[in-house]
């Protein structure tokens, strides 16, 4: 039976031996490096299966066009952080990351920044914009299915401008879209209205939307509340749901929600257009 000194003496060679093989390994896997020069670029895009703004096509594209040294240089003198510098920089690079191996390889991991909606201005401003207030530009091999706002959009900056706008310099344009960002999301939240809602536009700081059935248009009104648009969108949904099937969307020209309380709806259908028809179509909006 081995002794206690014995013991700690067997323990002592055993951490001297591993402490030896570290710097052994080290030293080795550092000199294969040193000779490990770099053979490709393998590309990942973790949301490709969501979108394909951006591809392992264009990231070696981007990397051919900088001059960044990849391919043929020595591992340890590939500058990953450049590489991830030079790929962040791209308009629909949300974040990157790139590493070298000792397979021999430059790899590079990156998400991509996700649309939420589109912006066309009759002022010839054409963008995607993505939950952060980033402006993205459109790509026309590459559509995302987000809904389009269009309209007379007060929008000083330039028309060829991408990027995050500066909030000093663009304050009301920031708080522009950032409402817009809010409407489309709380319309996105319900199903039917998401489903219902083909196009919207802005003009003079209010809202209209054109419905997918009919030829009425729904006046909103102002979406700087936010509150206040979600009581909206919700007694939008339901006068919708309540009376559809009257058919009145058939006829109607026009459905206001501007005034509390109240939808008021133009070329109804003469037995809607009694009172006693609207008072019909009042209640059931009332019940939901």
């Amino acid at each position: 039976m081995m002794s206690s000194g014995g013991r700690k003496i067997l323990q002592i060679l055993l951490l001297v031996l591993l402490a030896a093989y570290s710097v052994v390994a080290v030293r080795y896997c550092s000199d294969r490096e040193a000779a490990v020069r770099c053979s490709g670029v393998e590309i990942e895009v973790a949301d490709s299966a969501v979108q394909r703004f951006v591809t392992p096509e264009i990231v070696l594209r981007w990397l051919a066009d900088s001059g960044v040294r990849t391919v043929g240089v020595p591992l340890r003198e590939v500058d990953v952080y450049a590489v991830e510098r030079l790929v962040e920089q791209q308009d629909y690079v949300l974040q990157a990351d790139a590493y070298t191996a000792i397979d021999g390889l430059l790899h590079i991991t990156l998400t991509q920044r996700r649309p939420v909606v589109r912006v066309v201005s009759e002022a010839g401003h054409n963008f995607y914009l993505d939950s952060t207030l980033v402006l993205l530009p459109p790509q026309a091999d590459c559509l995302a299915s987000v809904p389009v706002v269009s309209g007379r959009l007060p929008l000083s900056f330039p028309t060829d401008f991408f990027g995050r706008l500066d909030e000093k310099k663009f304050p009301r344009e920031r708080e522009l879209l950032h409402n817009l960002l809010n409407f489309v999301h709380q319309v996105d939240t319900d199903r039917f209205l998401d489903a219902l809602t083909a196009q919207i536009y802005y003009e003079a700081g209010e809202i209209t939307l054109l419905p997918r059935v009919g030829g009425q248009i729904v006046r909103f009104g102002a979406i700087v509340d936010s509150a206040a648009v979600g009581r909206r969108l919700r007694k939008l949904s339901r006068f919708y749901r309540a009376s559809f099937a009257e058919g009145w969307w058939r006829t109607a020209t026009e459905v206001d929600l501007r005034f509390r309380g109240q939808v008021v709806c133009k070329g109804m259908p003469a037995d809607l257009s009694t009172p006693a028809g609207q008072q019909r179509a009042a209640d059931e909006e009332a019940k939901q």
